[in-house]
């Protein structure tokens, strides 16, 4: 996997919400979207766009992350593992890989990873980076990526050492997936909504491809990256242990877009948005564990910690109207142009005034133990955990200096459980587990033009998140497979959702999005997960996924688009929540005892019936079951593989929370030494 989206692809009841990895989360958990849930290597270190090429892989920690030590956003934990120097030898590799697919967008990526031994196991150095340039298959987003990530290893002694590991990216992105998702203008995607699949919706009466983009070229997000990571490790004795980690982080974010969201009008308005952010932020963590032994019948293992961020942000917003005539724009006209880059020749916004210029300050401290407990050699296991953190948060106007927002939290989560082995490779758990968030202050409205009085209106929100879940885990195959099934409950109270939809804003028609609280949110349902190697050759992935969802309705006609007297008088159903999701990925590999020749690949992953979100129709069932189909193979010469992929063949819309690309072909070259 090499995009956001791949990377997620097998995962059970988990679903990518930009493909581009938007701000750096953005994933839908069990039915709950994540929100600042992103950590590098157990440490939260802010949300922002990464490179797969930096790291070795991705944990997904489902649920309020107060089972571990760390926060998040109370409903899942994406933990990025880095690469790391070893004194293991010198070795790396050169790739190469060119995608297209049926719309005749062509990428180009080149990747690299060297590690270097330095000394005698003294000094190491590794270095990963990534160049990709291309055209996505949404006419008219590109890619211009640079990243490096590189890491230096000291073993100052046979106790200690010093990790410097750093991530150094300069991306220019499309802003966003214009035409998909929310605003579905693809025919092969607005069939998949009742309302929109017939022969007397004018915008379906279109026939666009899937490749459609209404609003035009200059959708960029440039952002620049730059950390640095300092960890230091030391072995007190046999079994006390000590982490201390030092970040400091520099993002820097230019985006800007055109927006023209209708699914029912064939001339719309279009405005010009924008957000400039620059944040400087530092993050102190330590962790002490200590383990303890009596004999074989009692284990114990504490775990002590603190932590500490402290950011800076600048953020200004932009919006303006295009002059005429693109002040509004005919599907139908660009449509007939071929969806030309010409239509949009001598666009311009006269009057892009800034909406927004805010200054936030915010630092947290926080405090956390874990106790385990083994007893009877690990035959019953007990944990439980606790975090305290106080979090404090100032937004002020960065022209006046007024404050306009802010808060002082206290914040307690914990976790308890328990695991029982009915023998070595079958067991029983139990967890409960609750986190709260912190308070949020948040802008009502977005969308809006400079002057507009709703610009002034906040509202703040608590979020709290509870998971209750047991489960069964065990091996197969003499250990060489894993599986679990897991059943939870889980409460969400605090999650916010953008509902977009046309309006006025100073005598101009543009695309307001409204911020409204998800009241009394809950999923529940089972899991089924196996994956690890069938045979020697063969190695599988598969999954299954059961559930239900809800959320409390309120007023009359909701911004979801319910109506009481002819919906659902209580509750409604979570946005991009199918009732049923699987997955299969299978590996066969023909190669003799050297590695050499060939392997081959398939996977489907499926999603039932579910509820979009869709713009200016509030929540729209979605009763056709989707899938989506990949095929590889690839074959290993000595230092030499050539790879081939195929992701979607049938080149269907695999939508949910976004459209999936269409039929893609991938040749990759690699060269290890």
């Amino acid at each position: 996997a090499t995009s956001f989206d791949d990377s997620f692809k097998y995962v059970a009841n988990v679903y990518v919400r930009n493909r581009h990895a938007g701000s750096g989360d953005g994933v839908n958990l069990r039915g709950f979207e994540t929100n600042a849930s992103i950590a590098v290597d157990g440490v939260r270190m802010g949300s922002y766009k990464r490179d797969l090429v930096g790291y070795e892989r991705l944990e997904i920690v489902k649920g309020p992350p107060s089972a571990v030590q760390g926060r998040a956003g109370g409903t899942g934990l994406l933990n990025y593992i880095l690469k790391k120097p070893s004194f293991e030898g010198r070795e790396g590799f050169v790739r190469y890989r060119a995608s297209f697919n049926e719309y005749d967008a062509f990428m180009h990526r080149a990747e690299f990873d060297v590690n270097l031994p330095l000394g005698r196991d003294t000094f190491a150095a590794r270095v990963a980076g990534s160049w990709q340039d291309g055209d996505d298959y949404i006419k008219f987003n590109v890619f211009r990526n640079q990243t490096l990530y590189p890491s230096f290893l000291w073993q100052v002694s046979s106790n200690t050492e010093l990790l410097l590991t750093s991530e150094l990216l300069d991306l220019r992105t499309p802003s966003r997936d214009e035409g998909h998702g929310f605003a579905i203008y693809p025919e092969n995607a607005r069939r998949l909504i009742p309302q929109f699949n017939n022969a007397t919706d004018p915008i379906t009466a279109l026939g666009l491809p899937h490749s459609f983009n209404m609003i035009g070229p200059d959708n960029v997000d440039r952002q620049r990256i730059a950390t640095s990571t300092l960890t230091l490790t030391h072995r007190f004795a046999e079994k006390i242990f000590f982490r201390q980690v030092a970040n400091l982080r520099y993002l820097f974010q230019d985006s800007f877009a055109y927006t023209s969201e209708n699914n029912f009008l064939i001339v719309r308005p279009s405005s010009r948005v924008g957000n400039i952010t620059s944040t400087n932020a530092s993050t102190l963590q330590g962790d002490l564990v200590v383990k303890f032994g009596l004999q074989d019948w009692l284990n114990s293992t504490t775990l002590l910690g603190y932590s500490y961020n402290d950011s800076d942000t600048t953020n200004q917003a932009f919006s303006g109207i295009p002059d005429a005539p693109f002040n509004s724009l005919s599907i139908a006209a660009l449509a007939a142009s071929g969806n030309s880059g010409s239509f949009f020749d001598g666009r311009r916004v006269s009057n892009l005034n800034r909406t927004t210029f805010n200054r936030t300050g915010s630092h947290s401290f926080g405090v956390f133990v874990q106790q385990d407990v083994g007893l009877w050699q690990d035959r019953l296991l007990l944990s439980g955990g606790i975090r305290t953190d106080r979090d404090h948060i100032a937004t002020r106007n960065a022209v006046t200096g007024a404050q306009t927002a802010g808060a002082d939290t206290k914040l307690d989560s914990y976790r308890y459980g328990l695991t029982f082995k009915f023998n070595p490779r079958l067991a029983v758990y139990a967890v409960a587990s609750v986190q709260n968030d912190p308070t949020r202050t948040i802008q009502r409205f977005n969308g809006l033009l400079a002057g507009d009085p709703r610009l002034g209106e906040f509202f703040t929100v608590s979020p709290y998140s509870e998971l209750k879940e047991a489960g069964l885990n065990g091996e197969l195959f003499q250990g060489r497979m894993s599986f679990s099934l897991a059943y939870w409950e889980m409460i969400r109270a605090g999650s916010v959702v953008n509902i977009l939809a046309p309006g006025l804003s100073m005598g101009q028609s543009v695309n307001i999005g409204t911020q409204t609280v998800v009241e009394g949110a809950q999923s529940d349902g089972w899991e089924f997960s196996a994956y690890g190697n069938v045979t020697e050759r063969l190695s599988l992935i598969a999954n299954y996924t059961r559930m239900n969802t809800g959320q409390a309705f309120t007023g009359q006609q909701n911004a979801m688009g319910w109506n009481r007297t002819t919906n659902n008088p209580g509750r409604i159903p979570l946005r991009f929540a199918p009732e049923w999701n699987g997955n299969l990925f299978a590996k066969y590999s023909l190669r003799d005892a050297q590695d050499r020749g060939w392997e081959v690949r398939a996977g489907v992953s499926a999603i039932g019936p579910f509820y979009a979100q869709v713009t200016g129709l509030g929540l729209a069932y979605v009763p056709t079951e989707q899938r989506s189909f990949d095929a590889g193979v690839s074959y290993r010469w000595q230092r030499y593989t050539v790879d081939l992929a195929v992701n979607n063949i049938e080149s269907v819309p695999m939508f949910i929370t976004r459209t999936s690309p269409p039929r893609t072909y991938h040749l990759t070259l690699t060269a290890q030494f």
